[in-house]
């Protein structure tokens, strides 16, 4: 347990100063498989792996503004769910801001939904959100039974947080594209994630 503890310090002290790296890697989600920290720290992933093909898992998660999403619910719209680990550590706000920033000022995504989506409580998510002005994204909580992380493989066993993926669905909410970095302080490469998107518009 104290480890656990040591570790999490580590994430959450990470320069906030600190410009963090987009990174074109990635890695496969689901039990079996580890995600680094700083390179060093290792931790395990828990839950069915996912890839490209499948249809997203049915889940209800909570929207920080406390409504029920299902992911599986039609809707007829490519989605880009940006999964972040913890929206109190740097790395988060810096993929956070980036992605907002992203939305706002492209005017070529319509037909696109975007969501980000952590295991941290909506209470939690509605700081973060006003704490650094963030809009255009639909923030979802998988804080109440972890069920997003263990029906995507996303799962850090150890922390009770994701790991830090992209996930693109077509308007049949089928996996088109995923991204699973494979060290946590790195940020996974929206623009990858995005070309895949508008090519299904």
């Amino acid at each position: 347990m104290k480890k656990i503890v040591i570790l999490l310090s580590a994430l959450l002290s990470t320069s906030v100063f600190a410009q963090f790296e987009t990174t074109k890697e990635s890695a496969s989600f689901g039990t079996g498989q580890i995600v680094t920290l700083e390179q060093t720290n290792k931790f395990d992933l828990t839950g069915n792996a996912l890839k490209v093909g499948d249809f997203m898992p049915s889940v209800v998660l909570m929207t920080s503004g406390l409504k029920s999403y299902d992911t599986s619910a039609e809707s007829k719209k490519i989605k880009v769910y940006s999964i972040l680990t913890s929206v109190d550590t740097p790395v988060c706000v810096q993929q956070a801001v980036d992605l907002s920033s992203y939305v706002n000022s492209n005017d070529n995504l319509k037909g696109i939904e975007f969501y980000a989506l952590s295991a941290d409580t909506p209470f939690a998510q509605q700081r973060f959100i006003k704490e650094h002005n963030l809009d255009g994204v639909t923030y979802l909580s998988d804080s109440l039974d972890h069920s997003f992380g263990l029906k995507t493989g996303s799962l850090i066993k150890q922390l009770g947080l994701l790991a830090r993926s992209i996930i693109v669905t077509d308007e049949n909410n089928q996996i088109i594209y995923l991204q699973r970095v494979p060290e946590l302080t790195t940020i996974p490469d929206l623009d990858a994630a995005v070309k895949v998107a508008q090519s299904r518009l």
